[in-house]
């Protein structure tokens, strides 16, 4: 790689000569060494460099044996770049000069004729298995239908259906996503070129295998389009038939009185939908999982009923396909573990009929299927080798800190956002008084038992099994959305049955469910990434009328509590004990009660987890509505959205302004001086060219754990600092007003001055520049300066910031014929909602605030704090010539996009591998500073096999400014332009052939260096 890339030394194989000797070198390790005298001589015939999976050496041949350097000495590749000139490596290669290097793209495999005929048998075997278990299912008499009921009543849509289709159907246009969408969309753009779904971000581009087969249908459903609302419906149509085969199936098989209660369905539906929004909305496998699991547990359930094992099968072939989405994905294996015993019964008792392998072979062939699935183009090596990568790089967290992922939901991070904790406090809930009453009364009368503790052993076993997955984040509790749906039924009408008996144990559960609604509401109402963009309390705990929600809920828990104890004391002398007063309460739902008083009574015992669950759902889609109506012009997922249906789909690309040159639009300074005159002004007090800060870098800040796609420290809060690339300070070229501070975002130092007061230790710093002419109104939307240091500001929720004074005043010419102030002044927006305050930033002063006779503006500046830190420095302002951000990029230019902000930007087009060889990105685009800083530059590090490697070997980055169209007070995140450092590098030819291995034949392990190290 080029020896001004970052860390070059560090990375790259290098051979230097000085004077005396001539140096080859391995990552800064010394592979072999001579004297140029020994080189001359007759004996040294040549210098041979080589780098084998057995480690990288080299050897002056002739003058003793070759050296070879351990296996993680090998090289990063990023081309073969000289200080020779062209005429001398031509002149070197005719004699004897040559480079080859053989790209290890083991993971670009199709399967070879033999693999896909196996593949085509072995489903063709797999078909007629089951067919021939379903034959024998009818020959042996079991074919009856269990509940049999007519396909229009089946199908005939209820109420409780129609609102969770609308909900559900409302939030592919107005909610919000994953994390991950931005992730999964660019592996599966990406996928084509390179040949295979490749992680893409991170583990040196390895494939996603095992777990890729959902993600490759999403690669080949974005060929038809990459817009959002486009990309969603699969997880919409997952969860579409998630809640069919719950409430048509699932809910019914628990028992007669599930299926009559309304409460109990509508409980279910509500804990379903509360779980879909936040965790089961976008691109990842976890709506996928759900909807998988609910299929095992219908087969498994539907063979327990009927004694078919052609249901049994097909539920082992549904289990196997949803734990080769994700880890997490275990969760259909729990439901075969705990429906394991009644289903073996059945096989053994059938076994006299045509004996036990013609029934059990289909089964495990159904099961089988997987392995077809997941090695479909991938080999057992190369599938070993994915795995080895992710778990060596990692990070990974070992299965005794599985109490992390419960700790994680309650950190006051996205992950442990409070629409997160509700759903799963409902879930627990739910299970805990659904076995608490199995346990101690055996049953909920007019409910199955057996499909309950199904559920419950399913549940319980799944969160077993989940501490021996790898990642323990937060979003993967969206696989439990149906079988919370189910529990939440079945601990509504166990509730309202106790509640019968004792109104003290009705109190006692909404006492216990106020005080998880308080620890849960203090959390924030944090989404991802654009989708937070105007939520209500994005940032922090909701508060209405001036107190903390989590307050309320508990003052109403601790009142609650105090009318259980209460009820407790008064037992001994009250006559009805429960909310069943008139009637004996052996009826097992609300529904069949016949007294009035009773039947209102038990009624409101039934309600609580419906309520909670529907206040959480109509409060996310209202605070996404609002956000929607108040941002008006401004950017919304729904907006975008909107714009996709009429055939715009770049989203926030048309909504996101660049200035592709900030050196047009400089305001010219009224009186005719220079630029450096008219920033200088007259009367200046400790503004001076040199008065800007060495190192800008913001103060550090801590990251908190549990964050998804973060590879710093796992269990604890870590550091992180930095900003965009090229306002962090540092020496550059003198300017034109004689300052040595090197300038941000593409300022020219020729005709930009510069004036800062870092180093004025001798009272309070003044700077009043002289007038600048205005532009014409219509020419741009936004004036701009360019400033760094500690800058008082006040957000646009009128929260200040503090720092130093600066503010822009606006005139017009007086009577005299020099200029007067008109109107108020101005104090420029310092874009947010975490304002650095220390890197070069872009404080933007909207067309708007300008008098409407104003046709010159001026800046004023105070610096009275002697502190180090407190200072500011500033550039002259610029009228901003934008040019939208889908204009200046385009939709062919290759750009590194982060993944945070990919699934906003689908018609950019991403950096791709071909035949193992990336591109090289022109552009890129980040998020937000604090996301980019924690995420991008961790997970996406170098190091850890991620896409910076590409971007930190080949160019150097310079930050455009950019905008926000109408958001002006948001730092929306950044746009980099890439220069190559190498202007005159050519494109390697590469040569490309097959070759025919053994899928489990492999050359050597890819370099891989934990994280951890």
């Amino acid at each position: 790689m080029p020896t001004n890339a970052d860390r070059a030394a560090q990375k790259a194989l290098t051979i230097s000569a000085n004077a005396s000797t001539v140096t080859v070198s391995f990552r800064n390790s010394v592979a072999a060494t001579a004297t140029r005298t020994q080189v001359a001589s007759p004996q040294c015939r040549s210098l041979e460099v080589f780098s084998r999976s057995t480690g990288p050496g080299a050897q002056f041949v002739g003058l003793g044996p070759s050296t070879t350097l351990e296996p993680d000495k090998r090289p990063q590749v990023a081309g073969i770049y000289s200080t020779l000139s062209t005429p001398q490596v031509q002149a070197a290669a005719g004699t004897g000069l040559r480079v080859h290097v053989d790209i290890d793209n083991r993971f670009a495999t199709t399967p070879s004729a033999i693999k896909l005929a196996a593949m085509i048998l072995g489903i063709l075997a797999i078909v007629l298995s089951l067919a021939a278990l379903a034959r024998l299912d009818w020959l042996g008499g079991y074919h009856r239908r269990i509940g049999v009921r007519s396909w229009a009543r089946v199908l005939a849509p209820r109420i409780s259906d129609m609102a969770v289709t609308a909900v559900l159907a409302l939030w592919l246009f107005l909610g919000a996503g994953t994390p991950d969408d931005g992730y999964i969309l660019t592996m599966g753009r990406a996928a084509e070129s390179s040949g295979y779904l490749a992680n893409y971000f991170r583990y040196f581009n390895a494939p996603e295998a095992p777990f890729d087969w959902y993600y490759s249908l999403l690669s080949h459903w974005s060929q038809v389009s990459t817009a959002g609302i486009w990309m969603h419906i699969p997880a919409l149509v997952a969860g579409l038939l998630s809640w069919f085969v719950l409430s048509r199936v699932l809910l019914p098989r628990m028992g007669a009185a599930v299926r009559r209660s309304g409460w109990a369905i509508w409980a279910a539906a509500t804990v379903f939908v509360a779980f879909w929004l936040p965790f089961n909305s976008g691109l990842r496998s976890e709506p996928i999982i759900v909807a998988g699991s609910l299929l095992t547990w219908w087969g498994v359930e539907q063979a327990i009923a009927t004694r078919r094992l052609l249901p049994a099968a097909l539920a082992a072939g549904a289990a196997g396909l949803t734990l080769a989405l994700a880890p997490h994905g275990i969760i259909a294996v729990a439901l075969l573990v705990v429906g394991a015993r009644p289903l073996l019964k059945i096989l053994l008792a059938r076994r006299r009929e045509v004996g036990l392998l013609a029934l059990l072979a289909p089964v495990l062939a159904a099961a089988a299927f997987t392995v077809l699935v997941v090695f479909r183009d991938q080999t057992l090596a190369t599938v070993y080798d994915a795995v080895r990568i992710r778990y060596t790089v990692g990070p990974t967290i070992s299965w005794n800190q599985e109490y992390l992922r419960y700790y994680f939901i309650t950190v006051t991070t996205e992950d442990g956002a409070l629409t997160r904790r509700v759903p799963l406090l409902l879930l627990v809930a739910g299970l805990f008084v659904v076995l608490a009453v199995m346990l101690r009364r055996k049953r909920i009368r007019g409910v199955d038992p057996g499909p309950v503790w199904r559920v419950i052993g399913a549940s319980l076993l799944t969160m077993l099994l989940l501490s021996f997955t790898p990642s323990k984040w937060t979003i993967q509790f969206g696989i439990f959305a149906g079988f919370g749906a189910a529990l939440a039924a079945a601990a509504t009408l166990a509730v309202a049955q106790s509640a019968a008996r004792s109104s003290r144990n009705l109190s006692v559960f909404v006492s216990g469910l106020l005080f998880a609604l308080a620890a849960a509401m203090a959390g924030k109402n944090a989404w991802p990434w654009a989708y937070d963009f105007g939520i209500s309390w994005f940032d922090r705990a909701p508060v209405v009328a001036g107190q903390q929600v989590s307050t309320l809920f508990l003052i109403l828990a601790v009142l609650a509590g105090a009318l259980a104890v209460f009820q407790h004391l008064r037992l001994d002398f009250s006559t009805n004990r429960g909310l069943a007063h008139a009637q004996a309460t052996e009826v097992s739902d609300a529904e069949h009660v016949t007294d009035t008083g009773d039947r209102r009574r038990l009624v409101l015992a039934s309600s609580p987890i419906a309520v909670i669950a529907a206040l959480m759902v109509i409060c996310e889609l209202a605070v996404f509505a609002k956000a929607a109506v108040s941002r008006g012009d401004e950017f919304t997922v729904l907006g975008a959205n909107a714009r996709a249906l009429t055939g715009d789909t770049c989203a926030m690309a048309d909504k996101v302004l660049v200035e592709p040159d900030a050196n047009r639009g400089t305001l010219s300074p009224a009186d005719g001086k220079s630029a450096s005159a008219a920033l200088a002004g007259s009367g200046a007090v400790g503004f001076t060219p040199s008065g800007v800060a060495g190192d800008l870098s913001p103060e550090p800040g801590s990251s908190k754990p549990g964050q998804m796609n973060v590879a710093g420290s796992v269990a604890k809060p870590f550091t992180i600092s930095g900003g965009y690339a090229g306002t962090l300070g540092g020496n550059g070229p003198r300017t034109v007003n004689g300052s040595t501070a090197a300038l941000p975002f593409g300022l020219d130092p020729d005709t930009t001055p510069v004036l800062g007061s870092f180093g004025y230790n001798s009272g309070q710093a003044s700077l009043t520049t002289d007038w600048y002419s205005l532009p014409a109104r219509t020419s741009t939307p936004l004036l701009v300066i360019s400033a760094a240091g500690a800058i008082s500001s006040v957000g646009e929720d009128g929260v200040g910031v503090f720092g130093q004074k600066l503010n822009v005043e606006f005139g017009r010419p007086g009577p005299a014929g020099e200029f007067e102030p008109v109107g108020a002044s101005f104090m420029p927006i310092d874009p947010g909602p975490e304002q650095p305050n220390r890197p070069w930033r872009n404080l933007r002063v909207p067309m708007s605030v300008v008098p409407p006779r104003a046709t010159v503006m001026r800046l004023v500046a105070a610096d009275n704090n002697v502190n180090s830190d407190q200072w500011l420095a500033v550039t002259p302002p610029r009228a901003a010539q934008l040019q939208t951000l889908q204009r200046v990029i385009g939709t062919d230019d290759p750009t590194l996009i982060d993944f945070t902000v990919a699934a906003q930007f689908p018609c950019q087009q991403p950096i791709t591998s071909t035949d193992g060889v990336m591109s090289v990105p022109r552009w890129r685009i980040l998020p937000d500073r604090i996301t980019a800083v924690s995420q991008s530059r961790t997970w996406q590090d170098a190091d850890a096999g991620g896409l910076l490697a590409v971007s930190d070997a080949t160019a150097r980055a310079t930050t455009m400014p950019s905008y926000l169209d109408n958001d002006w007070y948001r730092d929306w995140g950044s746009v980099e332009r890439f220069t190559p450092l190498s202007t005159d590098a050519a494109t390697a030819r590469i040569s490309t052939g097959t070759q025919d291995r053994w899928g489990w034949s492999r050359e050597g392990s890819i370099r891989v260096v934990s994280t951890d190290d």
